[in-house]
């Protein structure tokens, strides 16, 4: 089970960071559209970090984007 939550980790930091990119945002651009730190943006994008929910439901808002398709999403 730890690995099917690592998996769907991986795939929600992949996700964010190709929308970010997608979208022509910095880190910095999008933390501050989410009203998040870019140290958040980076630790989240890099793995070492989970976002809570409220910052997962800032993040989609931020990226224009469902939070289903954040989630659903293995790589753009």
């Amino acid at each position: 089970m730890s690995q099917d939550i690592e998996s769907y980790e991986h795939n929600l930091a992949t996700s964010i960071r190709a929308f970010r990119k997608s979208r022509g945002l910095s880190q910095a651009d999008l933390a501050l559209k989410a009203g998040l730190d870019r140290k958040t943006i980076n630790r989240i994008e890099n793995g070492h970090y989970s976002p809570t929910m409220s910052n997962f439901f800032s993040i989609s808002q931020a990226l224009e984007v469902d939070p289903q398709d954040l989630l659903a999403s293995k790589c753009l």
